[in-house]
């Protein structure tokens, strides 16, 4: 049975004629206000000098700019044994008999001034720019069918605006929302020349309502750096995103998702909050930024692109940054951010490496015709783990290195173990240069990988650590008046005369 029809019954038939009354009745609605989509809950008050057996409610308000979703009865009409409410596009109608089952027993909503006997939640339905009032108004003979009067049933009497019932509308007043913002956090990655990758997050701070889908759009300056991947952000994921599409362009990319995709429907949004994290953009340096990090000298410049929310840039068709709230597209503000490509360090180079020889008379000039030495050779780094090394030496043509002699006897990689030897000799200076030696070595070069290291070691003198080392004879046709040399080809530290 329609509401109209039954409360026109009800009226007509049981509560029989209507009465003037000299005493002061009234309906109110409360006024409120609200922000963005939030609803609202607007109390429904009367002041009656007698018992109120029933009532009847008709409200109407701009359905363009809001809606209702509730109207109930509180209070003592919360008690009441029929009640019949209905909702309309652009209105609401409440129907409340508080005895209407047998036993009849005279149930009523006492007497009282400002009793709350309703509620009426409304919600906007579109995010107003500007302050707008709604007027929330009682009104006479517009909804139902047959068409209702706002009434109060006393003493078996209908009491309507005809007989002194006075209905005192309200108004809704809407906000300008607050702005839900879209955020690009800024990212970093190492400019190695790796590929070596960063993060740059999508943030949303929002409070107009559970997130059903959006867009985002994001562009950067290709000649600095690369879009490698768009990936769900924790939020998105965790609220099981059904639906999502990234495309990937040389200046930008777009990342679109819809919540709850496909059926079952179960209505899965992303909740309101701020810092929610919706998408990751994932980017890669175009150029290498290498820089010596002694402590003294200061990093260079780091390379950086914008990250910018475009609308209307990228896309086939061409997409904007939005939002989709309780089916409403939503435009956010936008935060755009910086993807900084970091120079790399590289440490200032403190390993040393030292050799010099040993014959019997001692080291240095102390060497005859024919006599043959050993060419020692070590190493000093205080603060790395060195996993192997090559060298070369470079010496005069009147001493012979000999090529199958290296030993690691008393050096230090007798304790660590070595897998990869590689020893060079050319001694021919017919070409008018000088002998080279050139010494690979590498302490973890088979499976299984062990990682093993030379140890660190401080002291240049008693803390130098012996690597090996090689014989060395002095050619009869030597010129023993003057020091036959040996030293490093690229002149790094430390020489061995003989």
């Amino acid at each position: 049975m329609r509401l109209g029809f039954l409360i026109f019954s009800i009226s007509c038939c049981v509560l029989g004629i209507a009465l003037d009354v000299t005493a002061q009745q009234s309906l109110t609605v409360s006024d409120g206000s609200t922000q963005g989509l939030d609803p609202r809950t607007l109390a429904i008050t009367m002041d009656a000098d007698q018992d109120v057996e029933g009532y009847v409610l008709a409200i109407t308000f701009d359905g363009s700019l809001v809606s209702a979703s509730d109207l109930t009865p509180v209070g003592v009409s919360a008690q009441a044994e029929l009640v019949v409410p209905e909702v309309f596009p652009s209105g609401v109608t409440l129907g409340v008999v508080m005895d209407a089952e047998p036993p009849f027993e005279g149930n009523t909503i006492p007497a009282g001034i400002d009793t709350i006997i309703a509620n009426l939640t409304v919600t906007p339905s579109t995010v107003v720019a500007s302050e707008t009032v709604v007027a929330i108004e009682f009104a006479d003979g517009v909804l139902n069918s047959p068409a209702l009067d706002n009434i109060l049933v006393q003493g078996g009497l209908s009491v309507g605006s005809g007989q002194g019932l006075d209905l005192n509308g309200g108004v809704l007043t809407l906000h300008e929302g607050p702005p839900a913002t879209m955020i690009v956090e800024d990212g970093s990655a190492a400019a190695d020349g790796t590929g070596s990758t960063g993060e740059a997050r999508i943030l949303l701070d929002n409070n107009f309502g559970p997130v059903q889908g959006f867009v985002t759009i994001v562009a950067h300056d290709a000649a600095t750096i690369t879009l490698e991947a768009i990936t769900s952000g924790v939020d998105t994921a965790a609220a099981g995103a059904e639906f999502e599409v990234a495309n990937l362009y040389e200046n930008g990319g777009t990342y679109g998702v819809v919540l709850d995709f496909q059926p079952p429907f179960d209505g899965q949004t992303i909740p309101e909050g701020v810092g929610v994290h919706l998408a990751s953009f994932h980017y890669s340096c175009d150029n290498e930024n290498f820089f010596v990090d002694d402590g003294s000298t200061p990093p260079p410049a780091a390379e950086t692109s914008p990250l910018t929310l475009v609308d209307g840039l990228l896309g086939d068709p061409l997409l904007n940054n939005v939002l989709v709230v309780a089916g409403l597209s939503v435009v956010p503000e936008l935060q755009n951010g910086t993807f900084t490509c970091t120079p790399v360090g590289v440490p200032a180079e403190d390993t040393i490496l030292w050799m010099e020889t040993q014959f019997d008379e001692g080291a240095g000039n102390y060497a005859y015709h024919g006599q043959t030495g050993d060419l020692c050779f070590f190493y000093k780094d205080d603060d790395d783990y060195i996993q192997g090394f090559t060298f070369t030496v470079c010496y005069d043509c009147n001493l012979t290195i000999h090529e199958d002699s290296w030993e690691f006897n008393g050096s230090i990689l007798d304790q660590v173990g070595i897998e990869y030897l590689a020893v060079q000799v050319d001694d021919d200076c017919s070409d008018g240069e000088t002998g080279e030696l050139i010494v690979a070595l590498l302490l973890d070069a088979l499976p299984p990988f062990e990682g093993q290291t030379l140890p660190q070691t401080a002291d240049l003198n008693e803390g130098r650590l012996l690597v090996g080392k090689m014989r060395v004879t002095v050619d009869d046709d030597a010129e023993c008046n003057e020091d036959q040399p040996i030293y490093w080809c690229n002149d790094i530290n430390g020489n061995g005369d003989v």
